[in-house]
């Protein structure tokens, strides 16, 4: 062989050895999440012979809500496998216990994690992954004795009239937002609108659920104070549009973020909604999954089905 021949044998191979190396090995590596200074989840990502294998270590017990920060976590601890990546316009798709993730490199040792219908996780690489240890319970914030008998109540409140709803009973469900008008007014009137600052994000959601199923003059009177504290950070924007869009339902006036829905032929389908055109835009602003989807969720539709009596 030629010496012009034997570079361009040369020049393809390591051509063809360049297309067939791992595209994938940027994203090797230990990531992991964390929240308050502990590491609740790792994600360990290796490359080998073109093909991309990884483990997602996690507390086995562990609950993460839209916004995406950790509520729980428990001592035991799971790992399942990567499933499924591939690159796809820079991100790494994969698949982990059903779940459909997108994985986005945002600088040499951090990454964003995405779940459909959640806000991205952000991810830091890990030195040593040996050093990675999970936490197994999360610090508790310390609240004063009015606050924590604030926190105690709303929580029995809630199940009270969750229990209500679960069962579709309609009479209990009556019965339950009666009983806890006087008590949401008062709480009101004592502390406005329930923050996170206030009495932690669990108690502020459990004070929204709480009104969004009152009358629609209490739904009035509160939705200011909490559009003020959503907007500051303070409360769930979510919970500010599912609330505002119930008081544009009760005026009679159309929605905006596509959340209140009525049942047709035992079917749920939606008050109308102001611009359709925009509002999966808009929900994908606050993480809501797409209206199709939200339209097919299973206490949507057994409520339309068999619940509304």
């Amino acid at each position: 062989m030629g010496m012009g021949r034997l570079r361009r044998a040369i020049l393809f191979l390591a051509i063809t050895r360049g297309l067939a190396a791992p595209q994938t090995s940027e994203f090797d590596g230990t990531w992991v999440l964390k929240f308050k200074g502990q590491s609740i989840f790792k994600l360990t990502l290796a490359t080998g012979r073109g093909h991309l294998s990884g483990l997602l270590t996690r507390p086995r017990q562990l609950a993460i809500d839209q916004d995406g920060d950790v509520t729980n976590v428990g001592s035991e601890q799971e790992a399942l496998p990567v499933r499924g990546a591939k690159l796809k316009n820079g991100r790494l798709e994969m698949v982990i216990d059903d779940d459909h993730f997108s994985m986005t490199k945002e600088g040499q040792d951090r990454a964003s994690l995405v779940l459909a219908g959640m806000r991205p996780w952000r991810l830091e690489r890990a030195a040593d992954s040996s050093a990675v240890v999970l936490a197994t319970n999360l610090p508790q914030t310390e609240y004063s004795e009015e606050i924590r008998a604030l926190r105690s109540q709303l929580s029995t409140m809630v199940k009270e009239e969750q229990d209500a709803r679960l069962a579709f009973n309609e009479a209990r469900t009556e019965a339950a937002d009666a009983k806890n008008r006087p008590e949401v007014l008062r709480i009101f009137d004592r502390y406005g609108c329930v923050t996170y600052s206030l009495a932690g994000k669990d108690a502020a959601h459990n004070f929204w659920l709480l009104v969004q199923h009152q009358g629609l003059e209490l739904q009035q009177r509160l939705l200011p104070s909490l559009e003020k504290a959503a907007k500051e950070g303070n409360a769930s924007m979510s919970n500010y549009a599912y609330l505002y869009d119930r008081v544009q339902v009760g005026l009679g006036k159309h929605q905006f973020w596509g959340t209140q829905i009525k049942c047709e032929n035992g079917k749920p389908v939606l008050f109308p909604v102001a611009d359709p055109a925009g509002l999966d835009a808009r929900r994908r602003e606050l993480f809501m999954p797409p209206i199709r989807d939200y339209l097919k969720m299973d206490y949507l539709v057994k409520f339309c089905v068999g619940g509304r009596k």
